[in-house]
């Protein structure tokens, strides 16, 4: 019986050993798992970020296209508004020159030509009065005194 009693311990403390391995070796297992699952859930988490990014760039130029349209859209009838208000107020402020008589720039060109025409034909005619009289006697014919 001693020898049974001599081995019980040493079974013992081999089976110990044993335990104490395959739980040492299941935390290597579970250790190693978790590092493959950790590694395939990064990835996965990586590549859902790519896509999140992905669609938000593209939502965010969705967004700005229509703002951009819209900016168009309300310029052009700004500037549609603009120009008619700008008409109505030319129109408006001739209405009330023209009220004023005060000439427009037209009439004053056209009138400046006529004078200028005018001008000419009496230049003209004074030269044609100063041949007759003779123009000797200096007065021309303003001297001629007739009235």
């Amino acid at each position: 019986m001693s020898t049974k009693k001599n081995d019980e311990p040493k079974d013992l403390q081999h089976e110990l050993t044993d335990r104490a391995r395959e739980i040492w070796l299941a935390g290597l297992g579970a250790l190693a798992s978790v590092e493959e699952e950790g590694s395939k859930l990064y990835e996965n988490l990586v590549k859902k970020g790519e896509d999140f990014e992905t669609k938000g760039k593209e939502r965010i130029d969705s967004v700005l296209d229509s703002v951009s349209d819209n900016y168009k859209k309300v310029e052009k009838q700004f500037s549609d508004v603009f120009s008619k208000a700008e008409d109505t107020f030319e129109e408006n402020v001739a209405k009330v020159v023209k009220g004023l008589g005060v000439p427009t720039q037209d009439e004053v060109s056209t009138l400046t030509k006529k004078v200028e025409k005018l001008t000419r034909k009496v230049e003209d005619l004074a030269d044609k009065l100063e041949k007759k009289s003779g123009g000797s006697d200096g007065k021309g014919a303003s001297g001629s005194g007739k009235k």
